[in-house]
C-alpha cells in the first residue's frame, strides 16, 4: 500500500512541477555531488539574493532533491512524511500552484541527489538546468570504485544534458569530476587550487576568525575572508562567485 501511495504521489508531483516550469521558465542552476551540494547551494542562493532580489531566487529547502524531495522544493512545499491525508493535501497545493500561482522565482538554485543508476534521468524529466555544478565525486557513497564509477556515469548525464548556450562549473582538484569536462556541449569553467583551474584559489591560511584566501578569475583578484572552516567552504563560496558573476 505504501509503494503505491508513493507511485502515485511520486506521477502527480511530477505532473504538476513539469506545469509549474513549463508556465514560468525560470532559470535553472543544478548543484551535483557525493558531498558539499548543500554550502555551494546555500552559497549561490546567497550571492544572487544579494544581486537579484530575496523573492527572485529560490533554493531546497532543507535537501530536497530526489525523486519526490526535488518536484517539492519546486513547489516549495513540505513532505507529507508518512500521512496519506497530508500527501493528499500536497498534492491539491501542488496542482493549484501547477495552475494558478502567478508569483515564481526567475532563478531556481536546486540540489540534484543521485546514488542509482537512472536517478539523473528521471530528474532531469523534470528540470532542464542551464548551468550544472559538479562539487567531487568521493566515498560519500561507498569507497568501491566501481559505485564511484556509476556515479560518474550519472554525472556525464547531466554534463551532457546542458545545452550549448549554458555553462558547466566543474572542481579541476578533484580527478573524476575534471575527466567531465570531455562530456561538455556547454561551455565549462573549472576552479580549483590547481594551476590549470579556470577559477584559481591560493594562499589558503586559516585563523581565530575562519579563513583567509586569494581568488583569481577572469582577470580579477581578490582577497576573501569567510568567517567558516574547511575547504568545503572555500569551494562552495569559490563556485558561487564565478556563477554570479556569469549572470
Amino acid at each position: 500500500m505504501r509503494n503505491i501511495l508513493k507511485s502515485i504521489v511520486q506521477f502527480y508531483l511530477r505532473l504538476f512541477t513539469r506545469i509549474a516550469l513549463w508556465r514560468h521558465r525560470p532559470f535553472v542552476i543544478a548543484v551535483a555531488g557525493s558531498t558539499n551540494k548543500t554550502p555551494t547551494k546555500e552559497y549561490i542562493l546567497k550571492f544572487l539574493r544579494e544581486k537579484y532580489g530575496e523573492h527572485e531566487v529560490r533554493g531546497n529547502p532543507r535537501s530536497y532533491n530526489t525523486e519526490i524531495g526535488l518536484p517539492l522544493a519546486i513547489l516549495y512545499l513540505e513532505s507529507g512524511e508518512s500521512s496519506p491525508w497530508k500527501w493528499l493535501k500536497i498534492l491539491v497545493s501542488a496542482k493549484w500552484k501547477a495552475f494558478f500561482e502567478r508569483k515564481f522565482p526567475k532563478k531556481l538554485v536546486l540540489e540534484l541527489g543521485v546514488d542509482r543508476k537512472g536517478d539523473m534521468k528521471y530528474l532531469l524529466g523534470i528540470v532542464t538546468p542551464q548551468i550544472a555544478v559538479i562539487t567531487n565525486i568521493e566515498g560519500n557513497y561507498s569507497d568501491a570504485d566501481n559505485n564511484l564509477e556509476q556515479i560518474f556515469e550519472e554525472f556525464k548525464v547531466l554534463v551532457g544534458s546542458i545545452p550549448t548556450d549554458g555553462t558547466v562549473v566543474l572542481n579541476h582538484d578533484d580527478e573524476r569530476v575534471a575527466l567531465l569536462q570531455q562530456e561538455a556541449k556547454a561551455k565549462v569553467i573549472t576552479y580549483g587550487f590547481s594551476e590549470k583551474a579556470d577559477a584559481k584559489i591560493t594562499d589558503l591560511k586559516t585563523g581565530i576568525e575562519g579563513q583567509n584566501f586569494e581568488f583569481s578569475f577572469r582577470g580579477q583578484n581578490e582577497k576573501v575572508e569567510i568567517k567558516k572552516y574547511g575547504r568545503h567552504f572555500v569551494y562552495a563560496w569559490a563556485i558561487a562567485k564565478i556563477i554570479k558573476s556569469i549572470l
